[in-house]
């Protein structure tokens, strides 16, 4: 009998989800997701500084997670150009957001280690996030060039 099904397709959507949390892209939202929440921990600690932004990035990196896991645009009739710009707003707005909130906080005082710790981990939340932005815009740039816009 020859099978019908070919090697790329996966099988079922748990393996989907499955092969999307092992892609580089899975892996980088995962690091955004784990950073932000030990960050959010550590900033909750101490009631000192910014909460917000940590909090904010880590909704949203919870959301596109979901998204791009369950393969919601082609459910939501989002064009796959839309969200890639949807998710480079979103990876450089909390970048620039945890850096200069992490900086502000770093630079007020050192009176409790859960502040110093939480924008320490910020900072790296806003390095991971910079890195995913730079490579949302290198992925537009080849939909691009190959037409898929």
């Amino acid at each position: 009998m020859v099978d019908t099904k070919e090697d790329n397709q996966p099988f079922s959507a748990t393996e989907q989800n499955t092969n999307f949390i092992w892609s580089p892209k899975g892996k980088i939202l995962a690091l955004e997701i784990t950073i932000c929440a030990i960050a959010t921990i550590c900033k909750a600690v101490s009631f000192v500084c910014y909460l917000w932004g940590c909090i904010t990035e880590l909704v949203w990196a919870i959301f596109m997670f979901i998204v791009y896991a369950m393969d919601l645009q082609t459910y939501m009739h989002l064009s796959l150009m839309y969200l890639q710009w949807l998710d480079f707003f979103r990876a450089t707005t909390g970048s620039l957001i945890l850096l200069v909130t992490s900086l502000v906080c770093l630079s007020w005082g050192r009176e409790s280690a859960g502040e110093v710790f939480g924008s320490i981990f910020a900072l790296l939340a806003a390095a991971a996030l910079g890195y995913d932005a730079f490579g949302i815009i290198k992925y537009i740039k080849n939909l691009k060039q190959q037409g898929n816009c």
